[in-house]
């Protein structure tokens, strides 16, 4: 089992990295392979999503070929309820089972906070964003329930299109 501070020593490492990769190996046995059009491995046992950001791959989105690939940079990463066959320890000690205002009572106020109704979606979203030095950690709500959907956990300087 992990906490998932454990996952976000590896932040900032590339991919490939020898380290990196036999990490993943002795902790996953059924990881997707990368995409790079969706930039996540993931691995359907534990539900755990790996993310990279990778701003030097070129790629021709018609085309649906990798012109000149790179080094993709492990990121950020999502947890879902059953993630937590292989995470034990989740952010500010909550559990999936809590309500939003739970966690609030153990995280505080959150950072930044984004509701409204998603016409992509169609459907409301709630989400709660904590920085905490260089991680953010976000809460996906269920809007109407105020109950957990997904964590991310991810480098703030190395999610650019999400940085706070």
């Amino acid at each position: 089992m992990l906490s998932y501070k454990d996952l976000t020593k590896y932040f900032g490492t590339t991919l490939f990295d020898k380290g990196f990769q036999s990490f993943l190996k002795e902790t996953f046995n059924d990881l997707s392979e990368y995409d790079v059009e969706i930039d996540y491995i993931t691995s359907k046992q534990t539900g755990l999503e790996l993310g990279f950001t990778n701003n030097d791959a070129v790629y021709d989105v018609e085309g649906n070929v990798v012109l000149e690939r790179s080094n993709p940079l492990f990121s950020h990463f999502i947890i879902y309820p059953k993630s937590l066959k292989l995470i034990s320890e989740l952010p500010f000690d909550i559990n999936f089972t809590d309500r939003r205002f739970e966690i609030i009572n153990k995280a505080g106020k959150p950072s930044q906070t984004n509701e409204g109704y998603s016409d992509f979606l169609n459907k409301n979203f709630l989400v709660d964003n904590y920085k905490t030095g260089e991680t953010v950690i976000t809460f996906d709500f269920d809007a109407q329930k105020q109950t957990i959907n997904f964590i991310q956990v991810r480098d703030n300087n190395l999610v650019e299109h999400l940085k706070l």
